[in-house]
């Protein structure tokens, strides 16, 4: 584990530099955020203040009479670098330096110096110019957007490593509207010390994160990239999503987060190179990243379908075959018991269309015997929850197939409210739930390729 990066997201107290009273302000924003989550020792600072929000403030971090371990830089960029100086002199451990005004702007001496005094001190920081940390176990929480605005997500598996702020808030908002529970959140900025390799191999050891999900604009070090990915992909799955692809996305992420973006084929390539699992869009980076936290790596890509609208059950076929893997075949001995087991309505082929009168009790008669079959590698199970045979004891018999043979399981759903209702249920027990056959699809096969990587010789070929 990279020194002194455990410090950032579990720290024993903290130091909000810039703290204020002005509800409008990030150093308001970021104070209550520790107020509300965090159960150490917090110490605001501002030369102006007294106290702010019952808490009393100290006018520089070296003041503060108790050890910090974390500071968290809310400044203006005219007295950066000489708040950070008063950090160090402190023997504060860690920052997180949310202040803008950097190489982004064009200040590259700027940026030097806050390089200089980093390293001077042997303190580890994030920033500049990000949102920082969450971190939903320890209570580390640095995002300005207050908490009403954006919610934030509830305890989970999911770590996400991302350039962009503002994009990485929109998905901490998302995660919370759909009950998908996150463990971190790192949005680095300029990375003028961590950036998103030491962060990849910190994540690779940290017990409550399982997969790994980056939004990329561009590299610092494309070499020490690939050796932590390398290392890491073979542990837990990384999921990466690429911005900057063409030559005005290219312009855009330098001015964003100054960072060099460079050719997509040569971003495909170190990707498939070090394990890296590529991924188009934000909802394909997250649709992906849920099911590699929540399930095993396939060894085989053959999918069986359980559907009761048989419209839904052509598209997931189509859906199988356009991403290269197969609709599994059922054993002779398997179709014997489904028809057994099912009505003569039900022709007993993959997929497997319990047509639209479906029960629960037909789900589980299905599912337990295709849950058996050796050349399934997976189930795509489809409930539309609109029709009046099925009930809401189906997400049960679901989640009990699901524990009980441990094969991976997806499902799809579409639908409004009641059917929300149920397929959060169903995220909570690890059950990863799609608003289409494609976008389940697509997971699925994020699973199967995982699984690929975790099999590859030692020397990645």
């Amino acid at each position: 584990m990279p020194d002194g990066v455990e410090n950032l997201f579990s720290p024993g107290s903290v130091a909000i530099v810039g703290a204020s009273r002005d509800p409008k302000k990030f150093g308001n924003v970021i104070l209550k955020n520790f107020m509300l989550s965090f159960k150490g020792r917090i110490y605001p600072v501002n030369p102006n203040m007294e106290e702010i929000m019952g808490l009393k403030c100290y006018p520089k971090t070296s003041s503060i009479k108790g050890d910090v371990d974390l500071a968290v830089i809310i400044v203006p960029s005219e007295i950066a670098l000489q708040t950070v100086e008063d950090c160090g002199k402190k023997g504060v451990k860690s920052l997180v330096i949310i202040t803008s005004g950097f190489s982004e702007t064009g200040d590259t001496e700027r940026e030097k110096e806050l390089a200089k005094i980093i390293t001077k001190y042997k303190m580890r920081a994030i920033g500049p110019n990000c949102l920082g940390i969450l971190d939903t176990y320890s209570g580390v929480d640095t995002i300005f957007n207050p908490q009403y605005k954006l919610n934030r997500p509830s305890k989970g598996s999911i770590s996400f490593v991302s350039q962009s702020g503002a994009l990485g808030a929109a998905v901490l908002d998302w995660a919370h509207s759909e009950f998908v529970g996150m463990s971190k959140f790192v949005s680095y900025g300029n990375g003028v010390d961590l950036r998103e390799s030491e962060l990849i191999d910190y994540l690779g050891n940290d017990g409550t994160t399982k997969s790994i999900a980056l939004y990329l604009e561009g590299l610092h070090d494309g070499r020490r990239f690939i050796e932590a990915c390398s290392r890491v992909s073979r542990k837990k799955p990384i999921v990466a999503l690429k911005a900057g692809k063409s030559e005005a996305g290219s312009k855009a992420a330098m001015s964003h987060t100054a960072s060099l973006a460079g050719s997509a084929n040569v971003f495909s390539g170190v990707f498939k190179q070090c394990g890296v699992i590529e991924v188009d869009d934000v909802d394909e980076l997250f649709d992906c990243s849920r099911i590699l936290a929540y399930q095993k790596p396939l060894d085989g890509n053959n999918i069986a379908v359980v559907t009761n609208g048989g419209g839904f059950g052509v598209l997931a076929a189509d859906a199988i075959e356009e991403a290269g893997m197969k609709l599994a075949s059922f054993s002779p001995a398997a179709e014997k018991l489904l028809r057994k087991s099912l009505p003569a309505t039900v022709n007993v082929r993959n997929p497997l269309d319990l047509v639209g009168d479906a029960d629960t009790k037909r789900y589980k008669d299905a599912l337990d015997i295709i849950s058996k079959e050796s050349g399934v590698d997976c189930m795509l199970v489809i409930l539309l929850m609109q029709v009046s045979t099925l009930g809401s004891d189906v997400i049960d018999a679901v989640t009990e197939i699901y524990k009980d043979r441990k094969k991976p399981v997806a499902v799809c759903s579409a639908g409004g409210n009641f059917t929300q209702i149920h397929m959060h249920v169903l995220e909570k027990e690890g059950i990863p739930v799609y608003s289409t056959p494609k976008k389940a699809v697509k997971s699925i096969k994020a699973l199967w390729r995982y699984g690929k990587i975790k099999n590859r010789p030692s020397d990645g070929r």
